[in-house]
Formats: structure tokens, sequence, C-alpha cells
């Protein structure tokens, strides 16, 4: 009798456990019909990337879709999924793996069956942009696309509702050839005008003798750190703008280093006119034989060059010793100028700033190996990190100190 009891009992236990997983499977079911979404399966649904400027999928070989585009990754065959009444927002875009943060919710596109992102950056996903466009060595570099769906809308991703064997890679379009080309002009221009035009003019150059063609001037290095900092920072700006179309690139410690460059050469100007040099010796020595600027030099020359053609057309006379004389007189003339102006024209670059009339400098050695080191670390950093290098404060006041001390070590230097 009582294992016919416990018989039946075990009977009405299976009765009731098949009922509640039927009920549980019914009330799922009725969960996603109220809830259109793409679910994860052991089979994750298939996505292709449109173009949006052509409206087809994107093979590998294309590059149609670039930072600030909108990029359509169309939806395969799903066939539990009610179009009119999909909700986009819960999902979000996944490029090379990591989520793109700070996105516009997608919007789902029913003409080709996709959900549409604009690829904008932000401060919440610079770090997934700095790695897709960081050090980059072409114009298009290829990029895997998958889906992620958040808890709740703008949330972060908690699956990944693409498997591996259905990523999608296209090229992304690191830079187009119009920016590239306008970026790359805007460069040039700035180079030229800053150093191309300086090898003949006086403006990285000391202007101390005016006598003195400016082709012939030593260098200033004041004026070269000025404009070192300044063509670096130019071309970083136009290099980021170009490629992330981010107009605010530019850090405190980028002008600081603007600033600190050009306080030095306008404190170095103003210590050169401050000071009796032998400079101002040299000019006032100059001024007495009647040369008060480079353009009487060559007026000097070009008197010499008439006399003596028209020496060539006379015969021993008068005139002839008359002109003779003018023509030696003028030679001496500029004979004492060549040997006066000696000490104080263009050595070559590198030892105009770094030595003075007494050698090497080590003020001056400093300030130019610093400046050096400091420009290659912020290049460096500006190609990787897509963003002006931050200097420590520290390491802009070993920047300072190094002005501080070239300036201060001018006052008793002997100019050249």
């Amino acid at each position: 009798m009582s294992h016919r009891v416990i018989w039946q009992g075990m009977r009405g236990s299976r009765a009731l456990a098949a009922y509640l997983v039927v009920a549980v499977a019914l009330a799922t079911s009725a969960q996603g019909a109220d809830t259109p979404a793409l679910a994860a399966t052991s089979s994750p649904w298939k996505i292709t990337v449109i173009s949006d400027r052509k409206g087809d999928s994107l093979a590998t070989d294309q590059a149609a879709v670039g930072l600030n585009d909108t990029l359509q990754v169309g939806l395969g065959p799903i066939e539990q999924l009610d179009a009119s009444g999909f909700d986009a927002s819960p999902y979000v875009l996944l490029l090379n793996g990591r989520e793109v943060k700070g996105l516009d919710s997608p919007v789902y596109n029913r003409a080709n069956h996709a959900l549409l992102f604009k690829l904008t950056r932000n401060g919440s996903n610079a770090d997934v942009w700095k790695g897709i466009l960081g050090s980059p060595t072409a114009a298009h570099i290829p990029v895997t696309v998958s889906l992620g769906r958040a808890s709740e809308p703008g949330g972060a991703a908690q699956e990944t509702i693409t498997g591996a064997a259905n990523v999608t890679s296209f090229q992304f379009e690191v830079i187009s050839k119009t920016q590239l080309a306008l970026a790359v002009l805007s460069i040039v221009v700035v180079v030229v005008l800053v150093w191309g035009h300086a090898r003949k003019a006086a403006t990285l150059r000391d202007n101390l003798l005016p006598q003195v063609e400016p082709s012939r001037q030593p260098y200033s290095l004041g004026r070269w750190q000025m404009a070192f900092w300044f063509t670096l920072i130019f071309a970083a700006f136009v290099f980021l703008f170009f490629l992330l179309w981010d107009a605010n690139t530019i850090t405190a410690q980028a002008l600081g280093l603007m600033g600190i460059s050009g306080a030095t050469a306008l404190a170095a100007v103003e210590v050169d006119v401050a000071k009796n040099t032998p400079a101002d010796d040299c000019n006032r020595g100059l001024r007495a034989l009647g040369l008060n600027s480079f353009d009487d030099v060559v007026r000097i020359r070009q008197e010499i060059a008439s006399r003596q053609v028209e020496l060539k057309t006379l015969a021993a006379g008068a005139r002839y010793a008359q002109l003779s004389s003018e023509i030696l007189d003028r030679q001496l003339i500029l004979q004492t100028y060549d040997d006066k102006i000696r000490p104080f024209v263009t050595q070559g670059w590198f030892r105009d700033l770094t030595t003075d009339l007494n050698g090497t400098a080590l003020h001056r050695l400093q300030v130019f190996c610093w400046t050096w080191v400091l420009g290659i670390v912020f290049v460096i950093a500006v190609y990787r990190n897509l963003a002006m290098q931050d200097f420590s404060p520290t390491l802009l006041a070993l920047m300072g100190i190094s002005s501080a001390g070239y300036v201060g070590f001018k006052i008793p230097e002997v100019s050249n």
C-alpha cells in the first residue's frame, strides 16, 4: 500500500514540473513578442557594412566611410524581427572589438535593413579613435565591425550579438586625398615662409649690423626657438584638424611653450639693444666711413665697377689718374669694411646658435638641446596619441629656466 502511494506522488511531481516548464516557456515567448530584438543565438546574425555615400555593400578594397560619416550596418535575415516595431536604441557599435561610446542612438533604415551610426569623436570615445587612427601609416586601414546590445538605451554593451565568424571588416578612411593635400599644402607654406625665406632675409637672424647683407647675418637663438615651436604647433594643429575635424586641440602646455620661446626672443633683443657691444663699436666705425646700411656698400661696389669700365676707355692722363685714385679709395673702404664685419657674419646655423666670440657657450647649447629633445617628444606624441603633448609643469619649468639662463648670460656675453 505504501509503495502505491509513493508512486502516485512521484507521478504528481512530474506532472507539476512539466507544467512549470511549459509555463516558463510560454512566458518567455510572450515577453519576446512584446520587445522585438536581435536575440543572441548559437548562430549569431551576420552583418554587412553599407556605404552611406553609395548605398552599396562595402568590399574590403573600398573606402567610403570615415570619421563624421554615417556607418550603415546591414542586418542579415532575421525571421523573428518585426521591422515596423523594431527599437534600435539599445544597440551599440563595436569597432575592432571595442564599444564606441558617446554616439547618438542608432536609427533603423528599413530600405537597407540596416542600423545607422553617426561616427563622431568626443571625450567618451577618444581612446577608441586613438586606437584606430593613432600612428597612421596609410590613408585607409582595415576595421572590424560588430554589434552589441545594452541593458538600457545609452548604457554600456552587455553582450555582443555578432559572433567572431560573422564580424565584418571594411576599409576605414583615415584621411581623404583632399584633406591630405590641404594639410600638406598648409604645412609646406608655413615652412617655406618661416624657414625658406629666412635663408635670405633677417627673419631668424640678429640684425646687429645693418651694413651686413641679411643672408650673411648670424642666426639668433631666441628667434630660432620661437620659430621652431611655432612651426611644430602649427603643423600639429593642421594635422589633427584634418584627421579628426577637431579645432580644439591646442593645449595649455603648447601655449606655454610658445609663450616661453616668444619671451626668450624678446628678452634677448632687449638685452642686445641695452648694452654696448663690439658690434656697436663696429657699427660706429662703419658709419664714420660713410656706410650706414648695406645699400651704401652696394653703392660703392657699383661706383668701382662703373669707374673701371670708364678707365678701360682712357689713355694715361689726368682723368685716368683721377679715376684710378677714386677706385683705390673705394677699394680701401671695402677692405676696411670686410675686416670689421668678419667677426659678425654667420659661421653657419649650428655655430651661430651654440657659440659666441669666445667659443661654445654652455647656456646656448643647453637651450638648443632641450628644445630639440622636447620637440621630438612633441611630434611623436601627436603622431601616436592624436593629441598635443601635455608636458608636466616640471618640464615647462625646465624650459623656462634654460631660457632665463640664456638671457641672463647674454648680459655679460661678448656678442657675436
